[in-house]
This record gives structure tokens, sequence and C-alpha cells, in this order.
């Protein structure tokens, strides 16, 4: 396993210093938020896309993961979706996509997270937004496919794809098995009413990134601090190593107003105590 840590942590904080956090606590690996203040597509040229490759390069952390399931800068956050009623809202989260592969191909970043869809219309039903969903994806993954870039959906208890089997009905249907992937984050699995260490052994063969935080109340769905929660996160990582998994694992906690140096060193910690980091 590979641990990285995710500046969608501190979307409040400028990209700089969420990369200085990151950097300074020793984790050399990070997820880019690819939203405002930090790496939204449109803000980045060629000449800021240079400086941001010098100041990873100056601190040496790689990038390996472009966050793009939430996207404020369009709209809500949730807003606009995958399953939009106007089609041209619609086209707004594509065009952002594709731009975020893009984005990604330029940085040498090999994946791309998306949302499960987003929230089902009231004029749909779920046949219905699962179709719109799947033509969607046959409009980005063509572009994923060119580009070398993996696109991870992420399963979310509150969107039309809720599960990681969901997502590899998905990816079958589509017929993009490289191309396509899961963003698995095992607090969601456990939102639903899942084993967390059953589904991922389950879906493990379709797994591009795990996420890694802690969750309180279940009911709430809040991301919290590892190891302030109620998620067995020891017995989950152990599960992982069962299986034999050798990729990314991106530390996503809720960061709030705290200094970004706090909330990275917290994490850090509480994996060294538990042996998966070195001192």
């Amino acid at each position: 396993m590979k641990f990285a840590y995710s500046t969608s942590c501190f979307r409040v904080k400028s990209l700089k210093e969420s990369v200085e956090a990151v950097a300074k606590e020793g984790f050399r690996r990070l997820e880019l938020l690819a939203d405002r203040p930090h790496l939204f597509p449109e803000d980045f040229g060629a000449a800021r896309l240079s400086e941001l490759l010098q100041c990873l390069t100056e601190r040496n952390v790689k990038p390996v993961n472009l966050n793009a399931c939430r996207v404020s800068a369009l709209g809500d956050g949730t807003h606009p979706s995958w399953l939009e009623e106007d089609w041209k809202e619609r086209e707004l989260r594509i065009r952002y996509t594709l731009d975020c592969l893009r984005l990604a191909a330029a940085l040498g970043i090999g994946t791309v997270s998306t949302n499960g869809g987003g929230p089902i219309p009231e004029s749909m039903n779920q046949r219905e937004a699962w179709r719109l969903f799947v033509a969607n994806m046959h409009r980005v993954t063509p572009v994923a496919k060119k580009l070398g870039v993996r696109l991870c959906i992420q399963p979310d208890p509150d969107q039309l794809i809720r599960t990681a089997d969901q997502v590899v009905e998905l990816i079958h249907e589509v017929g993009e098995p490289t191309t396509l992937g899961v963003d698995y984050d095992p607090v969601h699995a456990l939102v639903v009413g899942e084993d967390p260490c059953e589904t991922l052994q389950r879906i493990k063969d379709a797994v591009a990134i795990v996420r890694l935080s802690d969750i309180q109340d279940p009911e709430a769905h809040r991301h919290v601090q590892l190891g302030e929660g109620r998620f067995p996160l020891v017995s989950f990582l152990h599960c992982l190593e069962e299986c034999g998994y050798q990729g990314i694992v991106i530390i996503s906690v809720h960061g709030g107003d705290l200094p970004p140096q706090e909330v990275v060193a917290a994490s850090r910690d509480y994996l060294r105590r538990n042996g998966y980091l070195p001192d």
C-alpha cells in the first residue's frame, strides 16, 4: 500500500498551503482537488501548470489522483451533476470531467475520481437515470482511454451509484474495465449497510483507489479524523493486505477550520502508531 493525502480536506485553504502541509508531515503522494481554490481546470494554463509542477518537485511530492467528485466552482458542489434534466447543465459536468482528464494527463496523474452520478431527479426513475449515466460514460471513456487516464467512480449513499457493486455493473455495461474503475470508500459501504471487507473482496479487481477516513455516526455521514470515530480502521487495513492490494490509499478526512498541518500530522501519527508509516 502507498499512502497519499487529499487536498480536498482543505477546501478553505490555498493549494500552496495544502501541498506544503502534506509535504512537511512526510507524505510523498497527494490527491489534488479539481476545484477552486485549488486546481480548477479553467484556471490553469501552461504557465500555471509549470509553476505547480515546480512546486511539487521542490517539495518532493507526487500527485497520484485528481479529485473531480464535487465542483463548487460550477454550482453548489453536487450540481451540475451527470443526471441534470437540463442538457446544458449536464454538458457542464461532462466538459469539466473531460478537462480534468486532460489536466491529469498533462500532470502525469493516472486517475481522476468522479462521483456516483448525482442525486436522481424527481422526473426520472432509477432505470432512466442509469441509462443516462451509461450514455454519459460513453461520452468520456474514449477520451480517458486515449489519454491513458483511468476514470474512477466513487459510490455515494445519496446518489445514483450507491454501492461498489453498482460501479462494477456499470463498468461491465460500458465495456471499459481498464478505463473505468472504483474509487472505493469503505465508510460509504458502511453507511449503506454493507460490510466493507466483504465488499472489497467481491470488487477488488475493479478497485483503482481506496479512501481512508473515520466516521462517528453512519447516519450523519461525516468523515472525521483517523481514530476519532467508530470505523474499524486497523481491521480494514489488514483486509487490504490480505487482498494483496498494492495501490494508493488516499487519506480523506474532514479538515474543517483547523490548520492543514495539524490535520495531516494527526493522520500521520495514527498510521505510525499502528505500524503503517515509518518514523
